[in-house]
């Protein structure tokens, strides 16, 4: 990655901004398990959680730490709200991390919007520390209360969790993959890991839709 070339060096974050482009329930839903075993982990190891910021806020001022969370077809429209957020910063070198979520089949264009927050970030002065491509398709919220690690979310955690020790370190993932004696080779050139279920595709749609039908009827 470009990133650890720049010193790209482990920095402990005090403030993490979250935000979605656009509202999803399936995006939202990724935002939410990537906090919670953040939350979880600092809590087993007895260290101080970042503090999650509104950019809403007016006194937002400045985060350490930034993740997005975006659909694969990453518009104009929604690259010029990227840019805007970063251009509040200026080049204060805030680490930058993705949650992409893309078609089960394929991620084409999950690459492309990588690309395009990749060089986005290096315009605007902001580092870039990669993330995760979650090729689950949509219907991904439907998954919130199945266990964590069970067989429907395992994939995801276990691409989530190395997102989670990036954002502990405050480095790239293929950094702190590296630091940590995992697996860097799964971290592609634009410092994303890719994901897919663990099941066949018609299986996996059919269990998500199932899934939502179930979570609409209780609603």
């Amino acid at each position: 990655m470009e990133t650890t070339a720049r010193g790209d060096v482990p920095k402990t974050l005090q403030t993490i901004a979250y935000i979605s482009i656009p509202d999803s329930a399936d995006l939202e839903f990724l935002l939410w398990d990537l906090q919670d075993a953040i939350a979880a982990y600092a809590q087993l190891s007895g260290t101080a959680l970042p503090r999650p910021v509104n950019l809403k806020s007016n006194d937002a001022v400045a985060v350490d730490g930034m993740v997005l969370a975006v659909d694969d077809a990453f518009d104009d429209e929604a690259m010029t709200a990227v840019e805007q957020i970063l251009d509040r910063f200026g080049g204060t070198g805030t680490r930058v991390y993705a949650v992409i979520r893309a078609a089960q089949e394929g991620a084409e264009q999950a690459r492309g919007a990588a690309v395009r927050l990749h060089k986005t970030c290096e315009r605007q002065g902001q580092l870039w520390c990669g993330g995760v491509v979650i090729c689950a398709g949509g219907g991904i919220a439907a998954l919130r209360h199945s266990p964590r690690m069970g067989l429907l979310r395992r994939p995801f955690s276990e691409a989530m969790d190395k997102l989670v020790g990036a954002v502990r370190m405050g480095c790239s993932i293929e950094h702190a993959q590296l630091l940590g004696g995992g697996n860097a080779g799964s971290v592609d050139a634009d410092g994303m890991v890719r994901v897919e279920p663990a099941l066949p595709a018609p299986i996996w749609r059919t269990i998500i839709k199932r899934l939502g039908a179930h979570a609409q009827s209780n609603i």
